[in-house]
């Protein structure tokens, strides 16, 4: 009974050689390919004055600020999933001294953004500490706060996933409102954040 091997019977040892090589190429070019295809876009936020307002809380004692973040995905082959979306509002007392306030996202996450498109997501932030904010109590103007947009995202080409990757980024200054009572600039206002 005759007996199959997976190499001709005549190879000797140069020819192992040459299809190790190849081998060794084709396998370098898959990877290589792979990771062109899964590699990050360039995704941008922005904070838009478009629906952004102020309001009382129920007891009198706080302040809900709404505003919309903006997501851009200008990739034509890339769509991005969104595991962790957060936001938090930065801005420098009377005090001198840095506030920070977290923000509740009003979007399910993980939430998916196909390709080439942009999503808008609605943050709220309770504001309590008289002095973050604190101009827009007594009528005043507001300072100007930052914006700090904080992810960890995939990006997804058809059926493949990339690795996991952070975002960080920083919209600063925003200066949404005028005043109190929930007075908005001109819903045009858009800030850009940058890395």
């Amino acid at each position: 009974m005759a007996s199959s091997y997976p190499f001709p019977s005549w190879w000797g040892a140069k020819q192992y050689v040459l299809a190790a090589i190849a081998g060794t190429l084709a396998a370098s070019a898959i990877v290589i390919v792979t990771s062109v295809v899964l590699s990050p876009t360039q995704i941008s936020f922005s904070v838009t004055g478009g629906g952004a307002s102020i309001s009382r809380s129920a007891d009198g004692q706080a302040f809900h600020l709404n505003f919309t973040i903006a997501a851009d995905n200008p990739s034509h082959r890339a769509g991005v999933r969104y595991g962790v979306f957060a936001v938090s509002l930065q801005q420098f007392t009377a005090r001198d001294r840095m506030e920070s306030v977290e923000a509740t996202v009003q979007e399910d996450v993980p939430f998916y953004q196909p390709p080439a498109s942009s999503r808008n997501v609605l943050v709220t932030a309770l504001l309590v500490d008289r002095n973050f904010f604190g101009a827009s109590h007594g009528g005043g103007r507001s300072p100007p706060f930052t914006v700090v947009v904080r992810g960890q995202v995939r990006f997804k080409v058809w059926l493949a996933y990339s690795r996991p990757y952070a975002v960080a980024v920083e919209c600063a200054p925003v200066d949404i409102f005028s005043g109190a009572g929930g007075k908005t600039n001109p819903k045009s206002t858009i800030v850009k954040c940058i890395p």
